[in-house]
Parts: C-alpha cells; sequence; structure tokens
C-alpha cells in the first residue's frame, strides 16, 4: 500500500506544480532571480582576478620578479618619504647579486607631447635596453634602444601601441616628434599589451634613461626598478638582502622608515584585487539576502498551496499516507523548482555577462564549480524555507474533509 502511495504522491508532483501556474512562475522568479545575481557577481569577481594575473603574466612580473619604487609608504598610494634617493649605485649593487637575473631602472613623468596638429600632455617614461627583456615587451616595428643610444644620451623614443594612433600619424617610423619642447626621432613602435582598468600600458613613450634623466627631466634618481632573478630564488631571502642594501646605501639606520617600497607579485595582485573583493564580497551579501528572501517567498506560496490542498491531503492521510511521505511530496517538489531555477539562474547569468563584456574589458568565465555552488544554494534555499509549510501538511486532520463536502 505504502509503495502505491510512493508512486501517486511522485506522479502528483508535477500535476500539483502545475496546477497553480502562478504560484510555480512566481516561485521560479523569486529563485531565478537571485541565482542570476549571484553567478554573475561571482563570474565578475573571478575575471577581474584573472585580468589582472594575466596583465601582470603579460608583463613578466611572475613569482621570480619584483619591483622598487621610490618613497616609502603604501604599495600605491602617497608617499610619506623622500622619493629622490634611488640612484644608479643601487642599480649596480644589486646587480651584483648572485641570484639576481637582470634590473631595469626607469624613471617617468608626464610631458607635453606634440605631432604637426596633435598636442597632448603623455606618459614618458626614460628605460635601459633591459626593458623589454625585463617585461617581455619588444617592438613590433622599428627597433628598441641600444647601449649606444644610452651611452650617447640619444634623443630618440619608442611609441606605445596606440600613440600612433592617438596623434594620427599611420607612418611614424623615423618622424619626429616633440616631447617636452624637444625633438625626438620615433626608432620603433611596441607590440600591444593588455590594459586593465583605466591603466593604458599602450599609451606611453619610451626614450633613453640616460636622455631622460639628464636632458628631459633633469634629475640624478630614479623613480623605480624591476628586478628579475634567477630560478629556484627564495623570494623572501632575496627581499631582505635588497632592502638591507637599500637601506645601507640611503644611510637608514634603526627604525628610520624605508624610503622605497618592495612590491612582489602576490602583493600586487592584493592590491589591485583588494577593491574588487570587498564590492564582490558586498555584492554576495546582497545576493545572498535575496536568497533568503526568495525562500521565504517560496514559503509563503507553499504555505498557500498547501491551504488549499488541504482537503487532498486529508484525503492521503487519511488513506494511510505518514507524515514522512507529505514532507518526500512537497521536498521533492521544492527540489524540482531549485533544478529549474538553477538551471535557468545559470544561462542568464552567462548570458548577462556576455552582455558586460561589450561594455567593460571583463569577459566570462565558465566554472562548473560555480555552477554546482550556485545549484546546491538554490536546493538548500528551497528544502530549508520548504520544510515548515511540508510539516505544516503533515498536522491537518482527516476530519477536515467533512467541512469539504
Amino acid at each position: 500500500m505504502k509503495n502505491r502511495f510512493k508512486q501517486i504522491f511522485l506522479k502528483d508532483i508535477l500535476k500539483e506544480l502545475l496546477a497553480n501556474k502562478v504560484n510555480l512562475v512566481f516561485m521560479l522568479l523569486a529563485l531565478i532571480i537571485s541565482l542570476t545575481a549571484l553567478n554573475t557577481i561571482y563570474s565578475l569577481g573571478a575575471s577581474a582576478k584573472k585580468q589582472v594575473l594575466d596583465v601582470l603574466a603579460n608583463l613578466q612580473f611572475g613569482k621570480d620578479a619584483m619591483l622598487v619604487i621610490a618613497g616609502g609608504g603604501k604599495i600605491i598610494g602617497v608617499t610619506t618619504t623622500r622619493t629622490d634617493t634611488m640612484k644608479m649605485k643601487d642599480v649596480e649593487n644589486i646587480e651584483r647579486l648572485e641570484f639576481v637575473k637582470l634590473v631595469s631602472p626607469w624613471v617617468r613623468g608626464i610631458l607635453e607631447v606634440s605631432y604637426e596638429g596633435f598636442s597632448e600632455k603623455m606618459r614618458i617614461e626614460g628605460v635601459t635596453p633591459s626593458y623589454s627583456l625585463a617585461n617581455n615587451w619588444y617592438t613590433k616595428e622599428g627597433r628598441f634602444f641600444s647601449e649606444q643610444d644610452l651611452k650617447n644620451m640619444a634623443k630618440v623614443c619608442v611609441l606605445g601601441a596606440e600613440v600612433p594612433q592617438k596623434i594620427k600619424a599611420k607612418q611614424v617610423i623615423g618622424k619626429k616628434i616633440k616631447i617636452g619642447g624637444e625633438y625626438f626621432e620615433v626608432i620603433g613602435i611596441l607590440e600591444p599589451k593588455p590594459s586593465f582598468g583605466h591603466f593604458r600600458h599602450d599609451e606611453r613613450i619610451l626614450i633613453p634613461l640616460t636622455t631622460a634623466m639628464r636632458r628631459v627631466f633633469n634629475k640624478d634618481y630614479l623613480d623605480a626598478m624591476k628586478i628579475l632573478f634567477k630560478e629556484n630564488t627564495d623570494i623572501e631571502l632575496a627581499k631582505e638582502t635588497i632592502r638591507g642594501i637599500l637601506r645601507q646605501n640611503h644611510n637608514l639606520y634603526g627604525i628610520q622608515p624605508d624610503d622605497f617600497r618592495l612590491i612582489t607579485p602576490d602583493m600586487a595582485i592584493e592590491r589591485f584585487t583588494a577593491t574588487t573583493r570587498i564590492l564582490t564580497v558586498f555584492l554576495l551579501a546582497i545576493s545572498v539576502i535575496s536568497l533568503v528572501i526568495s525562500g521565504v517567498i517560496i514559503m509563503n506560496l507553499m504555505y498557500a498551496n498547501i491551504e488549499e490542498r488541504a482537503p487532498v491531503i486529508a484525503l492521503r492521510l487519511a488513506l494511510g499516507a505518514t507524515p514522512s511521505n507529505i514532507i518526500q511530496h512537497y521536498l521533492t517538489m521544492a527540489l524540482i523548482v531549485a533544478l529549474i531555477s538553477g538551471f535557468i539562474g545559470w544561462w542568464l547569468s552567462l548570458g548577462l555577462m556576455q552582455l558586460i563584456s561589450f561594455f567593460s574589458p571583463l569577459k566570462p568565465l565558465f566554472s562548473w564549480a560555480t555552477f554546482f555552488i550556485s545549484l546546491g544554494f538554490s536546493m538548500l534555499t528551497t528544502i530549508i524555507f520548504s520544510l515548515i509549510p511540508a510539516y505544516k501538511a503533515t498536522q491537518i486532520e482527516p476530519s477536515i474533509l467533512l467541512k469539504s463536502l
């Protein structure tokens, strides 16, 4: 008899769901909206982190690299110390370390750039020939600086990939552009590099380091240097060794703060993703709250459905159905709603991510882990909020049949 009741209950689930299509639609919508938001927000956060990692990898800022930036303080932000203490002596001392592969120093600034009818302030960087190898960044046209250019303080420049288009010059190799009032010959154009947010890697102009320091910026100190280590280098040990050299060269002793910042890839990733992570957590919290609200909506709709079908439930109980049969019936119904909502919410979130990718650099990411997590949230929510109505259904007295006649 019990097996017979189970068969009846299983067949009756879909019939009961479809009997009140309005309730079914609202239950599905409540979950679909929440799950779509949950999936989309999580995917945006994962996409942002992946893009940061891709940019760093593309610029050869992996586990065997380190940045040294002039001025003490936080990783990114206003410096709290002098910024004019990093010199070429520091570079030479660090280059002698046995675990160092190469050091690429640079200076930077914003200067007026003019070419024919174009005039705009742009990012100018003074670099050495090692810049290409240090950043895995080579020219797609022309050539890069040579040691001879560095020695002669040559007035030559290499343009970022987007600069020719920006200055509206189709054939710019060999032409001269004015940088800070001085004419420079264009000898190369860099290959394009991916950018993150508003930081455009391809909107910069490179000039020889010596030219930048003595002829353009008129300074004898560096703004930063990038260090590449040999394989299997202990980064923490290397970091402390370099810190010691810099402090000694800069006459810093005791509790005096560093007048430089040592940045490793892990620190850079943490800094770049911190804001995104905070925003993602905040939005995920809102999505979870929305999911709870969806559960409350489902619970109320289940209550309404049970009250409407009270005579049918009473008949089942009168014919021998147990409370566990009734609970099983409504929990199975809830799981069906959860599965349908989970799949629809997932596909909608993928579509939404595709739409977002048209208006932002973030790309949609497919992850089975995200799919099963969101599906699990959907199932957990419906089960938790369906238990109370399901239990109430078991408390219906068979005597209600007499009232319904």
